[in-house]
């Protein structure tokens, strides 16, 4: 199995995977477990369960970045040079 170090917006094994640990998610997200943990109970960021696993979708996991950023950031908000 081969190591990248280089890392982007998801690392390059993440980026190959579907599904993602609370764990996984949490390091792409550059914050603790305990964190993921509280907005999937919130409903904020949604999971799917394998047995007794949960995982993340990695779509789910952008998504959850791209609804987390401050409307001044987004595209098209009219405050920049469009």
């Amino acid at each position: 199995m081969e190591t990248n170090t280089h890392t982007s917006t998801l690392t390059a094994p993440a980026a190959d995977t579907l599904l993602l640990t609370l764990d996984e998610a949490a390091r792409q997200l550059c914050c603790a477990r305990r964190s993921v943990e509280r907005h999937v109970a919130s409903h904020r960021l949604p999971v799917v369960h394998l047995g007794r696993s949960v995982r993340v979708e990695r779509r789910e996991l952008e998504r959850f970045i791209a609804l987390s950023r401050d409307p001044g950031d987004r595209p098209g908000n009219g405050s920049g040079d469009e």
